[in-house]
């Protein structure tokens, strides 16, 4: 069942992702018609189905602890026979998946909030009348409102948003007496009065099919094309979209690192011994900061760090250049406790100054678990240590550890069950049935998955948590 857990999670990551977008942007984007019906109701189809499959794997593997997930991942990642001293592997795993679900989750949320704000204040289809008008050769002219009958305001101002039905004339095709035809429009400000104009779209030689009308022409042009909301708001939205799919892209590239393809270890790499010792805070510097400033000697130490200092967990690794921060895309505090005495390889590809460098931590027991060095702690070790000669076997073979790849069976039942609700309600407000219900039904559906969590934690039993042994922290330089 682990492995299956894990296909289960990569899958969730990508068809999830994937079917928020495409079902976000086919509502955003395209007309009312087949091609849309098509493309929303299968990207609805892929969140059901993902849901399906989480709840599925919750019950047949079992729902574990996050503490209990790493613990799988490690059992999973050991080799049968480990190898003391073992020389260095000639290839590292890639590694892609720790930011391919942190940049998930960071896109999932924004374009989740993107596609029910559309859903609700959208129109759910152009109308009989619009559907009719968009088929014929139309026109849309300003004409002056002759009645005006079944206000509805948004609030109590006379400047608020208000829904009527507008009567105007549409002119006779070959003379005569004109037409009258009544559309109900949305005004954002007021009421517009008798006398007043609206553009408004109609046939000239067949005025009996009516009109459809709005405050604006590019409203009245993306009711007649069946679109959510006006090319004015979605470019809008689409832009904002946009900007919350780069940011998360920034965020999982921050939190974890760039994503990481297969490496062959080189005689430029360096390789040092070293063994797990716990977590500490490790306070990272600007350039140029000046040493004198102080170091961190760990939680509770009286160093004050330098400004624009930055302050993170890291796993301590002991070597023979002195203690080694490893920076890891995953709970320091939940995996300190199973990796504390491991001993194998630090190695890492010397790069430029800045950032953080790509290193890999290779235990003797068979595991390969991806991590970045602060740069100025690489520089360090290179400039205190001669280059050491050393064996690299092509035969050894090391499996990658990714500790949050079990994150599938650790979703709690209420995020479930919220999930769900959520599909429930984004199909619903796919229907095309309009009324006032529409924008509960949008919040409902943004928030069930954070309120579900919230009151299954409130009420629901506390869970076992595995038991850790004791975790040291120690300095980090």
């Amino acid at each position: 069942m682990s492995a299956g857990a894990v296909r289960v999670g990569r899958g969730v990551t990508v068809v999830g992702v994937a079917g928020l977008v495409v079902l976000a942007g086919g509502w955003l984007l395209l007309d009312a018609g087949p091609l849309r019906t098509a493309v929303v109701w299968a990207a609805v189809a892929a969140l059901a189905g993902c849901v399906v499959a989480l709840t599925g794997t919750a019950l047949r593997a079992g729902r574990v602890t996050p503490a209990r997930g790493y613990e799988l991942a490690l059992d999973a990642a050991r080799a049968p026979a480990p190898a003391t001293g073992a020389a260095l592997p000639a290839v590292l795993h890639g590694s892609r998946w720790p930011w391919a679900r942190v940049t998930a989750v960071a896109l999932a949320v924004p374009t989740a909030l993107v596609l029910f704000c559309t859903l609700g204040a959208g129109t759910p289809d152009r109308g009989a009348v619009a559907g009719r008008i968009a088929d014929a050769d139309y026109v849309i002219k300003e004409l002056p409102v002759v009645a005006v009958g079944g206000v509805e305001r948004a609030g109590s101002s006379s400047r608020a948003s208000s829904e009527a039905d507008y009567t105007v004339r549409l002119p006779a095709p070959h003379g005569g007496a004109a037409v009258p035809a009544t559309f109900r429009a949305e005004v954002h400000r007021g009421v517009r009065q008798v006398g007043d104009t609206l553009p408004v779209a109609y046939v000239p030689q067949r005025p009996d099919l009516g009109a459809v009308g709005a405050d604006t022409r590019s409203a009245v042009e993306a009711q007649l094309a069946g679109r959510t909301l006006p090319y004015g708001t979605a470019a809008v939205a689409g832009v904002l979209w946009a900007v919350a799919a780069l940011a998360a892209f920034c965020v999982g590239t921050a939190v974890t690192g760039p994503p990481r393809g297969g490496r062959r270890v080189g005689k430029d790499w360096t390789a040092l011994r070293a063994t797990a010792a716990g977590v500490a805070e490790h306070v990272e510097r600007p350039t140029g900061d000046d040493a004198g400033t102080g170091t961190d000697a760990g939680p509770g130490a009286g160093s004050r760090p330098g400004k624009g200092s930055a302050r993170y967990a890291c796993l301590i690794l002991h070597t023979d250049t002195g203690d080694v921060p490893l920076r890891l895309a995953a709970s320091h505090r939940r995996a300190a406790p199973l990796l504390t005495g491991a001993a194998g390889w630090l190695l890492w590809k010397p790069a430029g100054p800045r950032g953080k460098v790509p290193a890999d931590f290779v235990a003797d027991d068979g595991w390969q678990l991806p991590g970045r060095l602060p740069a100025a702690e690489a520089a360090r070790i290179a400039a205190a240590r001669t280059p050491d000669l050393f064996t690299v076997d092509t035969a050894r073979h090391t499996r990658l550890l990714e500790l949050g790849s079990h994150w599938a069976r650790t979703v709690p039942a209420g995020v479930l069950l919220g999930a769900a609700v959520s599909v429930v309600a984004a199909g619903a407000l796919l229907l095309p049935v309009d009324g006032g219900w529409r924008a509960w039904t949008a919040v409902a559906g943004a928030v069930a998955p954070l309120l579900c969590w919230m009151i299954s934690g409130l009420f629901g039993a506390p869970r076992a948590t595995s038991p850790a042994a004791p975790v040291e922290a120690g300095p980090a330089a």
